[in-house]
């Protein structure tokens, strides 16, 4: 997430470093990921069913994520094919909590 904020930030502000509303947003998602309720089981946000953002800040990320992603594919090779190996490692977490397979 941190470097699709920054992928965000960088081309759509202009700066060399983040901006202060860019910053705060990647800080209110770090705290909210480090205090998920879920924990080592938490599947990707987009396939959570508790959403733990508030309904404002998650516009804001959805924009933000909508915006970079294709471009985070192109520059970010390697982090987008991790993002995308997290979400197929929490679908399986999600389809064993469904069946009752939980290991």
């Amino acid at each position: 997430m941190t470097a699709m904020i920054r992928l965000y930030c960088k081309t759509l502000h202009r700066g060399a470093i983040t901006c202060p509303e860019c910053e705060s947003l990647f800080e209110y998602v770090e705290s909210r990921m480090v205090n998920c309720r879920l924990a080592d089981e938490k599947p990707s946000c987009l396939q959570c069913q508790g959403q733990c953002y508030q309904s404002a800040k998650r516009l804001q990320i959805m924009h933000v994520v909508r915006w970079s992603l294709p471009r985070f594919l192109w520059r970010h090779p390697v982090k987008a094919l991790q993002f995308k190996v997290d979400e197929m490692r929490s679908n399986t977490i999600l389809s064993s909590r469904r069946t009752g397979n939980i290991k």
